[in-house]
């Protein structure tokens, strides 16, 4: 009875172990799945590794959104350092999409705000092979935002500088010094500057006919190009229309075919002067030319015997009559 006893509290204690063992594996698994979720990691997803050594990763973090195209494609997932001299550090990039990355791309640190925020770009190569899971692409550190705000406030510098050393100027000139020259040479500018306003006001005083005539013809002017301005762009996209067709002619075809053509008549001709064809041989052999020259004159010496005795070639009948007997022999 007592073994019967001692083997069920063995059994119970067992199963209460396995229980226990059950917990700490399913806890460790939802563990290992809710950090991946929080990280952005596709679980189930397929996963790629790539690598990028660094001389310096900037503001680089774990977790940094990787992009292709500003889309997000994947996660910084790890960082470490490979050496320290030099220093080396190596960013474990984890692409989680099923992207084709040729082997020569580029993976670079950008800035995504003001703030200080930090991506990674897929700068994508020409290669025709691809990169494979665990192989090391280039990288970069792109500059800041920020990076080329010292030139800009010592350009600024600059120009304040400049703009000083203006008032100074304009302050002497304005106001009398010790010896009274810059309000001199002030006095002499406007003087001139009141003699010659009235000098041009006596020109346009005697000339405002003249003017007035000359504003006349060209608000005249103005209003025909205003009613013209239809036959204007009428004319203006003809022009275009041509400048389109000709455009769109195949130029290099047509001189093709003038080639081949030319090139045609070419071959034509030098078989007429070997003698090659009916052509050819009218033209070199002299025997034919003087046989067809005879036939034609012996066809023109039948038509004119022809022509003087017709009854000689044509036996003509009238219908009813009653042809002579042959006298016997």
């Amino acid at each position: 009875m007592s073994d019967k006893k001692d083997k069920q509290e063995y059994s119970e204690k067992n199963i209460h172990n396995m229980k226990v063992a059950i917990f700490c594996i399913t806890a460790m698994i939802v563990f290992y799945f809710g950090a991946s979720l929080l990280k952005g990691i596709n679980v189930f997803g397929k996963k790629t590794y790539y690598y990028a050594v660094f001389d310096n990763i900037g503001s680089l973090h774990e977790s940094t959104t990787v992009s292709l195209n500003g889309f997000p494609i994947g996660k910084v997932s790890q960082i470490s350092m490979l050496s320290s001299r030099p220093v080396r550090i190596c960013a474990k990039i984890l692409i989680t999409e099923d992207v084709d990355i040729p082997s020569d791309s580029r993976l670079e640190v950008v800035q995504t705000d003001v703030l200080g925020g930090t991506g990674v770009n897929i700068l994508l190569g020409n290669s025709s092979s691809m990169a494979r899971s665990g192989d090391t692409l280039a990288c970069s550190v792109a500059g800041g935002m920020l990076d080329g705000l010292d030139d800009i406030l010592v350009q600024l510098h600059s120009v304040m500088a400049s703009v000083d050393t203006i008032g100074q100027t304009v302050k002497t000139a304005f106001l009398p010094t010790d010896d009274e020259n810059g309000a001199l040479m002030l006095k002499a500018t406007l003087v001139n500057l009141e003699a010659s306003t009235r000098h041009l006001n006596r020109i346009l005083a005697s000339n405002e006919s003249s003017v007035n005539d000359i504003v006349n013809k060209l608000s005249t002017l103005s209003n025909t190009l205003s009613d013209a301005t239809p036959q204007i762009n009428a004319i203006i996209q003809n022009l275009d229309h041509i400048s389109d067709s000709i455009a769109k002619a195949n130029i290099n075809t047509l001189m093709d075919d003038a080639g081949k053509a030319i090139a045609n008549v070419n071959a034509i001709t030098a078989k007429i002067e070997s003698g090659e064809g009916t052509a050819g041989q009218l033209i070199n052999n002299d025997a034919l030319y003087s046989n067809i020259s005879k036939t034609l004159e012996s066809l023109n010496e039948l038509v004119k015997d022809l022509k003087a005795h017709p009854s000689k070639y044509i036996n003509v009948t009238v219908f009813g009559k009653k042809e002579k007997k042959k006298d016997s022999q």
